[in-house]
């Protein structure tokens, strides 16, 4: 659990050849009343770990919170994150191969937690699939090949 730290940007810049992926807390979703929650709880909010990750150049973000009290999914307010952006949730497993291909899976994920998200009052059933509908088949985002940066 953490706030956003410039102290984290900047290792991430200094990490030759760069910081590839940055494992972030994020609790909550970016709306007011979450932000200030966020805060006052010492969490994170989604914009702000991505905003984290965009800051050090990281290739891929990590999204993740794990408590009894929030979803198992990273709330992203009936959106989908950026593209580096993985959403984890509890006992996922990462093989490095698959990281290239990991932010595609965001569209499957939300569908598969909705009613999960929906039931813990941060989202409805309708916002996550209108969301889902819209950006399944997006590209990813122009300049992402999904292959890491290429070392020096």
């Amino acid at each position: 659990d953490t706030r956003p730290c410039e102290r984290l940007v900047q290792l991430g810049k200094t990490l030759l050849p760069g910081c590839r992926i940055l494992v972030h807390e994020a609790t909550f979703d970016d709306t007011e009343g979450m932000a200030a929650e966020a805060e006052a709880r010492r969490h994170s909010t989604v914009g702000e770990a991505l905003d984290v990750g965009a800051r050090m150049g990281a290739w891929r973000v990590l999204l993740t919170h794990f408590s009894q009290r929030y979803p198992k999914l990273t709330d992203v307010g009936g959106g989908l994150p950026a593209a580096g952006a993985i959403l984890a949730f509890d006992l996922m497993s990462v093989p490095f191969r698959l990281l290239p291909a990991l932010p595609r899976l965001t569209p499957a994920l939300l569908c598969l937690f909705a009613d999960e998200v929906a039931s813990a009052g941060d989202a409805t059933d309708a916002t996550v699939g209108a969301s889902v509908d819209r950006e399944v088949d997006a590209p990813v985002a122009a300049g992402d090949s999904g292959a890491p940066p290429s070392t020096v």
